[in-house]
């Protein structure tokens, strides 16, 4: 055995089993349709015409990862616009700037301004209490629960500069801490408050009016005029802060 082994080794060419090899690995993933019709050659029989592939109805993708419920707002006011910028807080750069605001990127002499906007299921209390601006999770069904929630959220939150809301039948509620409530229109739907509240806190923070006047909001590549103007009569329980 041991000398037919060694003859073997010594005699062994690799193209000798070549076109063995290739027959038997000839065509990888079709072997079931070659014997299929094989087997309907032998029977003598017509194959029949393969079925179309079903359609497949994929389903609507799943959300994932958790709701954005603070955020770093930077604004720039120039004349008659403000532009806004946010990222969720959670992945701000570590020693960015603290939980409140006039980080190292601010600059007043630019109308540039940063800030922590939270909104009201923020789960953190810690981002909640260090939040210089509160949003309304949901749109408040009428003015006078806005305005309610407005008074509450900043009594519950000295630490809060503004409190805004969305109404359902359109347009924004943002309140000051010196109890003034600016009323904001957008010429889009307003569903997100934190717009029209970064435009109000840019426009306090560089001493702009407030009182019937228009800007307009740039997000990305999305602009949009926002008209602002106080309430004539004051929200319940807004004596000053």
């Amino acid at each position: 055995m041991r000398e037919q082994i060694v003859s073997a080794l010594a005699t062994q060419r690799p193209e000798r089993f070549a076109t063995v090899a290739e027959g038997a690995f000839d065509q990888p993933g079709r072997a079931l349709p070659r014997l299929r019709t094989a087997l309907y050659d032998l029977l003598g029989l017509a194959e029949p015409a393969p079925a179309p592939p079903q359609e497949r109805f994929l389903a609507e993708p799943e959300e994932t990862g958790t709701r954005v419920t603070s955020w770093r707002v930077t604004t720039t006011a120039a004349p008659d616009a403000v532009t806004v910028r946010r990222q969720p807080a959670s992945v701000s750069r570590h020693g960015e700037d603290g939980p409140g605001e006039d980080g190292p990127g601010e600059d007043a002499a630019a109308g540039r301004f940063r800030h922590l906007a939270c909104d009201e299921r923020e789960p953190d209390r810690r981002v909640m209490e260090s939040a210089s601006v509160l949003l309304r999770g949901a749109p408040a069904p009428s003015a006078p629960v806005g305005l309610r929630w407005i008074d509450e959220t900043l009594d519950r939150l000295p630490g809060c500069r503004l409190a805004a809301t969305t109404l359902a039948g359109g347009g924004a509620l943002v309140g000051l801490r010196d109890g003034r409530v600016v009323e904001a229109a957008m010429t889009g739907p307003v569903t997100d408050p934190g717009l029209p509240a970064a435009a109000v806190y840019s426009l306090l923070r560089v001493g702009a009016p407030l009182d019937d006047t228009t800007v307009a909001l740039r997000v990305g590549a999305r602009e949009e005029d926002v008209a602002l103007r106080l309430r004539t009569s004051p929200s319940p329980g807004s004596a000053p802060r």
